[in-house]
């Protein structure tokens, strides 16, 4: 019961937490820190007090000070069996805590607020490559961000825009108030730059209208259209290479150098989204995992080079057995994914095993014969794409314990 000694006790661990208090029996705060000034205010009447009280604990998101927050409260326990009071810890939830709880700089996780009003904030909040995280009774947003060359080559050709926006805003200012009654062309310029602004032309119609201009015999409106002109020029080239080039990065952020299939992290992004479409349409979805049978020998044997040819192969003939709508990917190594949205278990079977019978009779260089085992499976709506995936690759391991060149399912 000395408060001061418990303030200070708490202070020592106040660097890796927002706060820890003490708690009586009767939820009356006996000490607190940092502020070994603010206690003998009451929890009583909050939540996690009352959850205390019934189990003997709690851990979970609560509301500490105003803000929202991770707490844990245990009891100290006097000769081990009486409870004499509490020890609560609470760390607030900000953007930095939970950036450093991120395994990788590509993704974001953002605290939602309590399940119930911040859900239904989500569902009129913009559609993005995330996906939602429900821990306690909070609800968190994992979204997952581009390549951070593509991020600055958006932001460059943001930037870009924003710039050309803000000189168009002001010429058509300038425009507008000085020169539209003294020429009658300045209208030309003006509606142009306005239709611009409006999105009912873009910069290849507002270039015609400039370079119309530009031909007028009025010295003042020929120079202003001329600068216009040659502004516009330089902003279409430019954009135009941003645009090629950003498609450039995001073609080569997700395709595998090797076989010219999406890479890994594209796969995940096609799981997430066809998992998603298949709960809310209520449209089956199976997947299919394929794995080289040993495939080790035939780099041991004929080398890396051989190897790859090989695995170019597989791929090439795995596509051939899959319609336009399907997605496939090397999953890593010798293992490869297909992603078959709108189909049951039997028909993703056939599919497996049409892939399978193409490869077995296939010849590869120099004669080699190489065959394949698979593994399929379907989507339990709700389930984790972790075990999603770990089904299809049990199912995989069932083929190469029963003989290889061979299909099972799960």
């Amino acid at each position: 019961m000395n408060n001061e000694f418990l303030s200070d006790w708490g202070k020592a661990f106040c660097k890796t937490v927002s706060s820890v208090f003490f708690i009586d029996t009767d939820g009356i705060v006996i000490a607190r820190a940092p502020d070994e000034y603010r206690f003998g205010d009451s929890v009583s009447s909050e939540p996690f007090f009352d959850e205390v009280l019934k189990k003997g604990s709690y851990s979970g998101i609560t509301t500490v000070d105003g803000r929202d927050s991770f707490l844990s409260c245990s009891p100290i326990r006097k000769y081990d069996d009486l409870v004499v009071g509490f020890v609560a810890v609470s760390q607030t939830i900000t953007p930095f805590l939970l950036e450093s709880l991120l395994p990788v700089g590509h993704m974001t996780l953002t605290f939602q607020g309590r399940r119930g009003f911040s859900e239904r904030l989500r569902a009129n909040s913009p559609s993005g490559r995330y996906r939602s995280i429900i821990v306690d009774d909070g609800l968190f947003d994992l979204y997952f961000l581009s390549d951070e060359s593509e991020r600055e080559l958006i932001k460059l050709q943001r930037n870009i825009i924003i710039t050309f926006a803000i000189v168009t805003i002001s010429t058509m200012i300038f425009l507008i108030f000085f020169l539209r009654r003294r020429f009658e062309p300045y209208s030309k310029l003006v509606q142009g730059l306005v239709d611009y602004s409006d999105k009912r032309i873009d910069l290849d119609g507002l270039l015609d209208v400039t370079s119309g201009a530009a031909s007028n015999g009025v010295e003042e409106i020929r120079h202003i259209a001329e600068a216009l002109t040659d502004m516009i020029k330089v902003l279409k080239n430019r954009v135009d290479d941003i645009q090629s080039y950003s498609g450039q990065l995001e073609y080569l952020a997700n395709c595998d150098s090797l076989t010219g299939l999406w890479n890994r992290r594209k796969m995940d992004q096609v799981l997430m989204t066809e998992t998603e479409n298949s709960r809310v349409n209520g449209t089956p979805l199976s997947v299919i995992m394929l794995d080289v049978d040993y495939f080790k020998e035939v780099n041991d044997t004929y080398g890396h080079e051989m190897g790859d040819a090989v695995l170019n192969s597989i791929s090439i003939l795995m596509k051939s057995c899959l319609r336009k709508c399907d997605s496939a990917g090397r999953w890593g190594g010798e293992e490869f994914l297909a992603v078959l949205p709108g189909v049951d278990s039997q028909r993703a079977w056939e599919y497996a095993d049409k892939m399978r019978s193409t490869m077995e009779n296939h010849t590869f260089r120099d004669g080699m014969k190489i065959t394949s085992s698979f593994g399929v499976t379907l989507y339990r709506p709700g389930e984790p794409i972790n075990e999603f995936v770990a089904r299809a690759d049990d199912a995989l391991y069932d083929a190469k314990r029963k003989g290889r060149d061979r299909v099972e399912a799960r």
